[in-house]
This record gives C-alpha cells, sequence and structure tokens, in this order.
C-alpha cells in the first residue's frame, strides 16, 4: 500500500512466513534446492545445477483481477489465430505490407500451412500499473509464441510453494490448482494432427547444453512424448518424419530449439510438413507474431476480425519502420526502451534511463544501421514484488519489478475460438535496480496464486 502497509491480500502471507522464522525459511530454501536437484538426477542430467533461480515468497492476484486478465488474454489469443488465419489466406488487412515484409520472422517465400488453430500455445507477458484509483490496470507487453517457456516451470514452483513454504495460507485462500495442466498441453499439441490423442507427440530439444533442458525433460515425461534432439530425426523415403532411436513416425512436433537450426539438421522436414504428413507447431511464419513490429497492431486485430473492444491495453509503442515515428525516437532515444523486433529472453534491448551514455550511443549504432528492426517504447513505471532474503539471521525483504508470464491453450483441433488460460502465472522479477525480468538476464521466477472465487 502507499503507507507502506501489506495488502490485505498479504497479510496471511506474511503472517506464515514470520511463523516459519528465517533459520527454517533458510532449511526450507536449502530443501527445495535439494529436491529440484534430485528431479534433475532422475532425468540423467547429472552434472551442473539447470534449477531455474527463484524467489520462494508468492505474488497473488484477486480474482476478479484474474477474471479479466482471463477474458483479456483468451481474447488477443483468439486475435492472433484469426490474423494468421486470414494471412494464410491472403486476406490478411491490418498489419501493414512493409511491417510483415521486413520482419526477420516471416519469408513470403515460404508458403503458409497453419492448420484450423495456427497457435496452440502462447506466452503473454503483462505488467500491472496503477489505474489511478488505487487498483491496476493489466498491460500486455509481448507476446511469446515461439518459445512459451513457462508452464514446465510453473508447476514446479507451485508445488513447492504449497507444500513446503506457505501450506496454510495457500490453503485458506484456496489457491486454484495447476495439477493436470502439464497433461492438457499434451492434448492441445496433439490437437494439430488428425489422428488425436493417438499422435505420436515429439518434443524436439537442443540436448544436454540447452539452459532448459531439464524443462525439455519434464515437458515429455508428462506430456508422453518423445524427447529428441534433431539428430536424432530424420525424412524417411516416404516422406515421413521418423525417430531414429525408437523407430516411431512423429505426428507432431514441439520444437524448443531454434527454427534455423531445426531444419537445417533435419532436411526435408519443411516439405514434410507442408505437405501434411507432420505438423511443426511453431510452422513457418506462425512465429510472426512475436515481431514486435506486428505487436502494435493486436487491439486492431481484435477490433477487426473479433468485433470487439480489447480487454487489455498495449503499451505506447513507436516503429522504426515509420519516418514519423523514428524521428521522434532518435531524438528521445535516451529516454525510451528501445527493443529489436525479432529479440527475446531480454536480448537486444536497451532500457535508457538505466544505460550509461556510452552504451546508450553504442546502441543507438547499432540502430542506426538498420532502424527497420526496432521498436521503441516508453519505460514503463509497472509494478514491483519481494525478493524475500535471509541476511545475519533476519527477513530482507527488497522490491523490484515484476512481470507476469501468462499462458494460454487453444485445445480444440476444429475451434479457434476455444482458448482456456492456465489459472496462475510464472511471474519473472528483476535483478535490483533494473526492469528486464527475463531469467537469463539475471530475474528470477516466482509463482503467482489466484485465490478461488
Amino acid at each position: 500500500m502507499p503507507d507502506g502497509t501489506p495488502r490485505p491480500v498479504y497479510v496471511q502471507l506474511l503472517e506464515e512466513l514470520e511463523a516459519t522464522g528465517a533459520d527454517r525459511w533458510q532449511r526450507r530454501l536449502e530443501k527445495a534446492r535439494s529436491l529440484l536437484l534430485e528431479e534433475q538426477r532422475s532425468f540423467g542430467i547429472l552434472e551442473g545445477d539447470r534449477t531455474h533461480p527463484t524467489d520462494w515468497f508468492p505474488r497473488i492476484v484477486s480474482a476478479s483481477d484474474w477474471e479479466r486478465l482471463e477474458r483479456g488474454i483468451a481474447q488477443r489469443m483468439r486475435a492472433l489465430n484469426a490474423f494468421l488465419l486470414r494471412l494464410e489466406a491472403g486476406k490478411e488487412e491490418v498489419v501493414p505490407e512493409e511491417v510483415l515484409k521486413s520482419s526477420i520472422l516471416y519469408d513470403p517465400d515460404t508458403p503458409n500451412r497453419f492448420g484450423p488453430v495456427p497457435v496452440r500455445q502462447v506466452a503473454f507477458d503483462v505488467v500491472a500499473v496503477e489505474d489511478g484509483s488505487g487498483g491496476w490496470e493489466y498491460v500486455v507487453i509481448e507476446e511469446n509464441a515461439k518459445m512459451p517457456v513457462g508452464l514446465a516451470p510453473m508447476t514446479r514452483r507451485r508445488a513447492m510453494s504449497e507444500r513446503l513454504f506457505f501450506p496454510e495460507t495457500y490453503r485458506k485462500l484456496g489457491v486454484r490448482g495447476l495439477d493436470g495442466w502439464l497433461g492438457r498441453l499434451g492434448e492441445a499439441l496433439r490437437a494439430a494432427s488428425p489422428k488425436g490423442r493417438e499422435a505420436t507427440l515429439a518434443v524436439v530439444s537442443g540436448g544436454p547444453g540447452d539452459q532448459f533442458y531439464l524443462d525439455h525433460h519434464i515437458y515429455a515425461s508428462e506430456m508422453g512424448a518423445l524427447l529428441a534432439e534433431p539428430r536424432e530425426l530424420r525424412v524417411d523415403g516416404e516422406g515421413y518424419l521418423v525417430h531414429l532411436p525408437s523407430g516411431r513416425r512423429v505426428d507432431v512436433v514441439y520444437e524448443r530449439v531454434d527454427e534455423d537450426r531445426l531444419y537445417a539438421e533435419v532436411p526435408g522436414l519443411l516439405r514434410c510438413h507442408l505437405e501434411g504428413k507432420v505438423h511443426v507447431l511453431f510452422a513457418p511464419n506462425s512465429e510472426v507474431v512475436d515481431d514486435k513490429g506486428v505487436y502494435p497492431f493486436v487491439p486492431e486485430m481484435v477490433r477487426r476480425y473479433l468485433g470487439e473492444e480489447p480487454v487489455l491495453k498495449n503499451a505506447r509503442t513507436w516503429s522504426l519502420a515509420v519516418a514519423e515515428d523514428r524521428r521522434y525516437v532518435m531524438e528521445n532515444f535516451g529516454r525510451l526502451v528501445v527493443k529489436s523486433r525479432g529479440g527475446y529472453g531480454g536480448k537486444e534491448v536497451m532500457i535508457g534511463p538505466e544505460e550509461t551514455e556510452e552504451g546508450v550511443e553504442r546502441f543507438r549504432r547499432m540502430v542506426e544501421s538498420n532502424p527497420v528492426e526496432y521498436v521503441a517504447q516508453p519505460p514503463l513505471e509497472f509494478s514491483t514484488h519481494v525478493l524475500c532474503g535471509v541476511e545475519g539471521g533476519e527477513f530482507v525483504l527488497r522490491d523490484s519489478y515484476a512481470d507476469y508470464r501468462v499462458l494460454a491453450l487453444a485445445p480444440d483441433p476444429q475451434d479457434p475460438e476455444v482458448v482456456e488460460v492456465v489459472p496462475g502465472a510464472l511471474a519473472r522479477v528483476a535483478a535490483p535496480g533494473r526492469r528486464i525480468t527475463n531469467i537469463s538476464s539475471g530475474g528470477k521466477m516466482k509463482d503467482t496464486w489466484v485465490p478461488g472465487r
């Protein structure tokens, strides 16, 4: 609260934290890490620590706020699928042609074959900003269809926060659970194949060197899927994709590797997909919805293709592909957040107010060499959350910027209007003094609870 007192929804949580005490909390931190490492080893990952940095004090979103978020996220996902279907049919009319042509995530020479539901899982990054009346307004800052990381670490953090850290508060609040959601993801992905639940699903991973290799194991295990590296896949003489170690034909590919690597290491895969003999979930050109140059047009997609007003807002965005926008951005460069349109994981992002003069000029030169590849936004004063630590035998709570990663699934093979939103979020908290929340940029993961209605 503005006066420094905790919001009412957090009172029980803080009371349980105080009752736990710093010593027991420290022991529970060690236990949680031990359990996560044990799971890692159970999958045969014996070296290093692949568990993600975590803060175990959860965020809480009220049931009424979540209902609005849920409606807004489902609406955006329906709009994105409508956009891709229009693009496949050659009838897209919202996103300017110059934006598509300049996108590194779109190749007009590659045929579009998305299927009736083009994207079946999207992670939406959302921040909360004060609405001026004591409440919160939720703003979508980007979509992630290509690498929608979140559900596997969400379920692992939930199991720990529910049983190990805050069991009493979890029970009293009646928090909506996450059990079974990885299985539901598997069903949504298999629905991309005419075989439905009988389809063979492969989670394609970069292998032990990938920072998310543990997550890939969890996805494959809980979805009943094959775990494969690109080198273990081949297109056979009949044009079907085969998993070499098992000899099984693969019907659906859930790729967790870079698209260029996947198609380079599995010759014939693109043709196999275009001929309908396998469905590659992040089909070529479908990832254009991740382009930050396309993002400003999502509200208009909602209006044009759904006939509705957007439930959730965008952040104000300037496209450097537009001459007027480019002039404004270059004149105000050091005051803005400037991003690569195709970047992800916090890469190729400059937050002007946090950057040194030298860093700003270095980024400016990079942008000037290819301005069409960048967009800019004002720095948002979005909500913070606590990082809970122990120093000198006492709790230390530090505020830091935090966002929400909310995941949506499209599980119905015939109806893109059906969207399910996972009832919780993977919150990400930036390192103190920074705004970039990505784990790869020094952020930490955090569980998000939605109390029962």
